[in-house]
């Protein structure tokens, strides 16, 4: 078999902490932690604090097959720890605590890589943005994924210029205010992705646009669940599948993820032939 795609995943890592428990979360490590489970030499770049917690992160990241040697332990600032809250339909709110780790990761040689993913939330602080900047000339796959107060649009516009792959999900698509035919004129992208949910998703590319649904599930715990679909989305991408293809594996992996609870739940790969798609039980 071909070695594996290298992703660098740039972004937070911190717990999440729930009203009855705590789960170790961040939306760019989540998706590098499903993105290993599918084969992907995943490597973070983020920070944590030389605590506990930042202690405990580490360890648990490694288990999951996340490399974390590009993960800083800052001197000074605490592991990032965001608190949860979820409403009558699964849907999460969440709270940052500030200041904290994640903030400043830092890089000191560029790595070779295939893919580099990021989203708004960490290149609204200057650390996290030089650091991105030194990665300029690898594909970015950049989720927008707007948190409350961090909707900046200069950073948004930004990573839109550089990006080689954007997803969103509807409201977010609603906040930039242009469609998917617009995003794709107006940069050099090369896919636009939009989630909807228990709908499934949309993907423009190469000319082409489906809308594909997603199974139907009972939601426990969304978290995640779009991290998931992200890291699907690139093994489809990284594989050259068909847009449909990726589209059907994506809202599998998405849809497992939101029937369990916590953004990074256990599943396998066999679960994932329910999207029709086989993969390589070596990888």
């Amino acid at each position: 078999m071909p070695a594996p795609s290298t992703l660098l995943c740039l972004g937070e890592i911190v717990w999440d902490i729930y009203p009855d428990k705590r789960l170790l979360g961040g939306a760019p490590f989540n998706l590098a932690a499903h993105a290993a489970r599918l084969g992907f030499d995943a490597r973070l770049i983020s920070a944590v604090g030389e605590d506990a917690l930042g202690r405990e992160a580490l360890k648990n990241a490694r288990d999951l097959g996340v490399d974390t040697s590009l993960t800083r332990i800052h001197e000074s600032l605490p592991t990032g720890v965001v608190d949860v809250t979820l409403d009558g339909r699964a849907q999460p709110t969440f709270h940052l605590r500030r200041p904290s780790a994640w903030e400043e990761p830092r890089v000191e040689a560029v790595p070779k890589a295939d893919w580099l993913v990021c989203g708004t939330l960490q290149q609204t602080c200057p650390q996290a943005r030089a650091t991105r900047l030194q990665l300029l000339g690898i594909p970015l796959f950049y989720d927008i994924n707007l948190r409350p107060g961090f909707e900046d649009r200069d950073t948004v516009e930004e990573l839109l210029s550089e990006a080689t792959v954007v997803k969103c999900n509807e409201a977010e698509l609603a906040w930039l205010g242009e469609d998917e035919a617009s995003l794709l004129r107006r940069h050099n992208i090369a896919a636009v992705c939009v989630t909807l949910g228990a709908r499934g998703c949309r993907i423009h590319a190469n000319g082409e646009a489906i809308a594909v649904e997603a199974p139907t599930i009972e939601a426990v715990d969304t978290v995640g669940a779009g991290d998931a679909w992200s890291a699907a989305a690139l093994y489809g991408f990284a594989q050259q599948w068909p847009l449909d293809r990726t589209a059907r594996f994506a809202n599998q992996l998405g849809a497992i993820v939101a029937s369990r609870a916590g953004a990074i739940p256990g599943w396998s790969l066999d679960e994932l032939e329910g999207s029709g798609i086989r993969l390589p039980k070596s990888m």
